[in-house]
């Protein structure tokens, strides 16, 4: 198994080369799916393809605690006894590159606000180049990189925490773990739900709280489910997870999703949040192995899996692009008329220009969320081989 997928969701293919041994395509598969979810849930679902199942899996109910789960499954133990090089190790990979792109689109912002759009803010301050790349809120264009830093913050917790427990030579069983974390998780959604997510000085821990019970769940699963749940059959397994999904969605009336990102769980009660996002990853668990066969190593699924943190960080980017390109098109010709500028040169991120009112054009802003950022990815690894050729 690679190392490297081991350790996070955001290695490249030129790394992956570097480690692989033995690769688990049912998580190339989860982390395909995780990503292009959240890419979906941010095009709103203009024109992309349908991954929420009319609505039964909403994409934010489970896609972040999807990756979390990946990354938990994958934990050693042994990187105990080198805790300190194992931290080392996370935070060159999951925190340093967020701050060479902090770096790059505060430039990018400045270069924005010197053509004419509306952003009153200067990218170059302390609080904006040093604190902020830590919650996903220095420049506009890395607000998606809050979940590399708390999946840091996570695995530094995991690893530190079994640290000491190891030093007094005491043994605890994982579910003792799965207890601690989910007593944690419980209790951040009830302080979201009163209000304290609001609190800039909060969040850090409230998401922290809440998404590392995923992981957890990854380590036990692993350890210790994976092999009795493989036992059921599909036909049992789905209709379980559906009937369960139904209750949900008839007890509320509607299709509970949550913004992982904000800790914002629109007051829906701690149980309901936890369960809901844990059948989501149970689902998209086993049709990662029903996929397995047919798409297991297939190109496009792999590109787009060890290429996630490139495209987590690069498609506001990328949307900034295409609407640039609507932009052009329809100052210079007579197409993509009722192109909204004001909404443009605010750098508004909901607004998406559908041209003609065909919805399923979106799908341009969907694949381009995808395409350019592996194509920066790409010619990022071509830089850095023969700089350190």
């Amino acid at each position: 198994m690679s190392d490297l997928i081991n350790i996070s969701f955001i290695e490249t293919n030129t790394n992956l080369n570097k480690h692989i041994h033995k690769v688990d395509y049912r998580f190339k598969i989860i982390y395909c799916i995780a990503m292009m979810s959240v890419i979906a849930s941010h095009c709103e679902g203009k024109g992309s393809i349908e991954l929420n199942i009319q609505g039964w899996f909403n994409y934010c109910s489970f896609h972040m605690p999807l990756f979390m789960f990946a990354a938990g499954y994958f934990f050693k133990g042994k990187n105990v006894n080198r805790t300190l090089s194992y931290l080392k190790n996370k935070f060159k990979r999951l925190i340093a590159p967020i701050y060479y792109y902090n770096l790059f689109y505060s430039f990018y912002i400045q270069f924005l606000k010197k053509k004419g759009f509306y952003i009153n803010i200067n990218p170059f301050t302390f609080k904006n180049i040093i604190i902020e790349p830590l919650n996903g809120r220095g420049s506009r264009n890395i607000n998606p990189s809050w979940f590399s830093s708390t999946l840091f913050f996570v695995e530094a917790y995991n690893i530190i925490k079994r640290k000491i427990i190891f030093f007094f030579n005491i043994s605890i069983h994982e579910s003792i773990y799965f207890i601690i974390d989910l007593f944690f998780s419980y209790y951040s959604v009830i302080f979201s739900n009163k209000g304290y997510n609001q609190l800039n000085r909060h969040i850090y821990i409230l998401r922290f709280m809440h998404l590392n019970i995923y992981y957890q769940l990854g380590i036990i699963y692993n350890k210790h489910l994976e092999f009795i749940i493989k036992k059921i059959r599909n036909d049992i397994y789905f209709v379980n997870i559906f009937i369960l999904k139904l209750c949900f969605h008839l007890y509320y009336s509607n299709q509970p999703c949550f913004y992982y990102g904000a800790s914002q769980y629109y007051n829906y009660s701690p149980f309901t949040v936890i369960i809901i996002s844990i059948l989501g990853i149970l689902f998209w668990v086993r049709i990662s192995e029903i996929l397995l066969p047919s798409i297991g190593n297939s190109f496009y699924m792999n590109i787009v899996a060890d290429n996630t943190f490139s495209i987590m960080i690069n498609h506001i980017f990328a949307l900034d692009i295409v609407k640039t390109i609507f932009a052009y098109i329809s100052k210079n010709t007579r197409f993509c008329k009722g192109f909204d500028w004001k909404k443009f040169y605010s750098l508004d991120v909901t607004y998406f220009f559908i041209p003609n009112n065909v919805l399923q054009s979106g799908i341009i802003y969907f694949l381009s969320c995808l395409i350019i950022p592996i194509i920066i990815q790409k010619i990022l690894n071509k830089l850095k081989y023969f700089l350190i050729r």
